[in-house]
């Protein structure tokens, strides 16, 4: 995983973000950081819960506490978190979240916050799975290879535009 990171940095350090924003996951926070270490300090980074991993049942998925991480990542803003505890996973008790319930909380992060940002390009760091119902569920592509799997790190650029209905 910190090879395919690291070595992504280079072309991470040809884009131009005005923010990143990224997962409150551990493992992302790390990838994050190792492939867009050129813009750590240059551009505002956020984190949000809207962007993580499935919810509920596979311990993996939980994240620590806001508190604790905010501690190693004192360059990340967690205001957007509103909860120290992980009560969003917690929420799903032995259960996963739904495909349907990822699509909504995917579609209610890009819709209610990232539509509403001031910036005009922003770097989405988040996970595979994440990605793959993004472009496969939630949005409207059709190019075939921007809709498949993700691997660790790959970097994919897309134009988004919201259409009012």
């Amino acid at each position: 995983g910190m090879q395919q990171c690291t070595s992504q940095r280079r072309l991470c350090a040809t884009l131009s973000p005005q923010l990143v924003i990224v997962s409150p996951m551990l493992r992302c926070l790390q990838t994050a950081k190792l492939s867009f270490r050129d813009h750590v300090g240059k551009v505002p980074w956020v984190a949000h819960e809207g962007c993580r991993e499935e919810l509920g049942l596979l311990v993996g998925n939980k994240r620590r506490s806001v508190g604790e991480i905010r501690e190693d990542y004192p360059e990340i803003d967690f205001s957007d978190i509103k909860h120290d505890g992980d009560v969003l996973w917690e929420e799903y008790g032995e259960r996963r979240e739904t495909l349907l319930e990822k699509s909504e909380r995917i579609y209610e992060f890009l819709t209610e916050y990232v539509r509403h940002r001031p910036e005009d390009e922003i770097s989405i760091v988040c996970h595979s799975a994440y990605l793959f119902t993004l472009l496969n569920a939630v949005m409207d592509v059709d190019d075939e290879e921007l809709r498949s799997w993700f691997l660790t790190s790959e970097v994919r650029s897309l134009q988004m535009t919201f259409i009012e209905r």
